[in-house]
């Protein structure tokens, strides 16, 4: 999720307590942590999102790249 660039984890709950630019903001275990958007890009079968990677080196249902020697799911940018 967003909050993983920024140096925080990412939440398990949903429960939002702060909202900024970056994103929607909870707290677990006493430290702040990002909540993943719905629409956020999502790994698939075990796979992560690509985070940095574009370039499509497979397609199936999915668009498919490489990053730290390992297959992850490009995702679509929304417009």
């Amino acid at each position: 999720c967003f909050s993983e660039r920024l140096g925080y984890s990412c939440c398990k709950g949903n429960e939002v307590l702060y909202t900024d630019n970056d994103g929607k903001w909870g707290v677990e275990n006493d430290e702040w942590c990002g909540i993943k958007d719905t629409d956020e890009c999502q790994g698939k079968d075990d796979y992560p999102a690509c985070q940095e990677t574009t370039e499509v080196l497979y397609t199936d249902d999915s668009e498919w790249g490489v990053e730290n020697d390992g297959w992850c799911v490009i995702c679509k940018m929304k417009p």
